[in-house]
């Protein structure tokens, strides 16, 4: 087998990393999830599943693939004690394999509105008409159908140049630059006629509005946004060089930085939903109803809207990258395939599952509930493989955890804590309970 390649740095794991989960994770899904739970109670669990479950189980993650220098499926192989694991391996890979595939339509929709917004499309609409054109807009699917095929050529050229060159170069820009850019928006959307009663909706709880499906989808909605059970982070654990290694820090550094991305998401977006007196509970379309009436009121808003969809473009198109990057190291291991062949394999499904989603909103929102679920059962099985498997002791030893605190609470949540939480509550979600 060749040389795997390497992260170049500590920097360039970690801009990956949160490239990866910022983008889909972060800026499109989570505020349509808050949105659709009632706001403040939503962030509310959210965060606290992001720091006591979903970042632990990213870390489990991160310390198979330095284990075992392998994708997913191998990682099980080697490391598991029966062959049933690699059952969840398999899983891991066909979930991102499937989100790279059904939100293509979200790339062409991203991509058309670089140019809608740049042309001026929106510049005259009321809020309303904006709302009007973006159902028009993705119920066109020859349309969406052009404008996602850029990303899928794209992921197919840039992920053929190796990690260093591509998907870190692109990040060094990316991250810095739509952090600014978001912090430029939030005072802008803070300062609207009405934003007081977005920024109440968004942060003040109502736990009146959460119920156990909400936290449901609050878990699958960060085990999406960090990549547990989705293979990158046992391929970006392969990659990381021994001596770059701190996988506790740097689990945790990724987690909170995906956080305040989709905070800071947040912010732009209810203020702005609230002043225009639009929907908070807008789907999946929520960034691209809410986002153009931003830039209508803001000076210089064509320039700052072009901005906003290139970099989240980019941002997104980061998530694509590692997610493929995934796939095609999986596809290489254990089929044998060349480097080329895997891409041309991972990018033609991503096209079909593409299309399909584009032509049918049910199987987009169909796709999205199976990844949810498939998410849930993989973060299940992850830790019982490592509680119960592999073994902690494995673990401790890989992730160089050494406090006794930090070991009892590791112990506690990945044999015990995480199992039953997981399982009680998906039981219940599908009517067993």
């Amino acid at each position: 087998m060749a040389e795997r390649e390497r992260f170049s740095s500590k920097l360039g794991f970690f801009l990956s990393a949160i490239g990866f989960a910022i983008g889909i994770g972060s800026l499109w899904r989570f505020p349509y999830l808050v949105g659709k739970y009632g706001g403040g109670v939503f962030l509310l669990f959210y965060v606290a599943v992001i720091f006591l479950l979903a970042i632990p189980l990213f870390i489990l993650e991160l310390s198979l693939g330095s284990a075992s220098q392998r994708n997913p499926v191998g990682a099980y192989r080697i490391l598991g004690k029966g062959k049933g694991w690699t059952l969840n391996g398999y899983m891991n890979v066909f979930a991102m394999q499937l989100l790279l595939g059904y939100t293509m339509p979200v790339a062409g929709w991203v991509t058309a509105y670089i140019f809608k917004t740049g042309a001026g499309t929106f510049r005259n609409m009321a809020p309303a008409e904006i709302g009007e054109y973006f159902g028009a807009f993705i119920g066109n699917t020859p349309e969406v159908i052009a404008w996602m095929a850029v990303t899928v050529v794209l992921v197919v050229l840039i992920i053929t140049r190796g990690l260093n060159k591509g998907l870190e170069r692109a990040n060094a820009f990316c991250m810095p630059a739509l952090f600014v850019l978001l912090l430029l928006l939030i005072l802008r959307s803070v300062t609207l006629p009405g934003a007081g009663a977005g920024l109440a909706y968004y942060l003040k709880p109502d736990f009146a509005n959460f119920t156990a499906q909400a936290f449901y989808d609050c878990i699958g909605q960060a085990f999406f946004a960090i990549g547990v059970a989705m293979a990158a982070g046992i391929v970006f654990g392969s990659y990381l060089r021994q001596e770059e290694k701190s996988l506790v820090r740097q689990g945790i550094h990724i987690g909170a930085a995906l956080t305040l991305a989709g905070f800071l998401a947040g912010l732009v977006i209810f203020p702005a939903v609230f002043s225009f007196g639009l929907e908070p509970a807008g789907g999946p379309g929520l960034t691209f109803v809410t986002m153009p009436n931003v830039f209508n009121k803001m000076p210089y808003g064509t320039l700052f809207g072009v901005l906003f969809y290139v970099l989240f473009y980019l941002a997104a198109l980061s998530s694509w990258l590692g997610g493929a990057e995934a796939v095609v190291a999986a596809y290489m291991e254990e089929f044998g395939m060349s480097r080329r062949k895997a891409v041309y394999l991972v990018g033609a499904v991503m096209f079909s599952i593409g299309c399909v989603a584009a032509w049918s909103m049910p199987f987009f929102e169909a796709a999205d509930t199976l990844l949810n679920n498939l998410l849930i059962l993989g973060g299940l099985l992850l830790s019982l493989f490592v509680g119960w498997s592999w073994g902690l002791p494995r673990f401790f030893a890989e992730a160089n955890v050494l406090s006794p605190g930090l070991r009892t609470y590791i112990t506690i949540l990945v044999k015990y804590l995480a199992p039953a939480t997981i399982l009680l509550l998906g039981l219940r979600m599908h009517g067993v309970l």
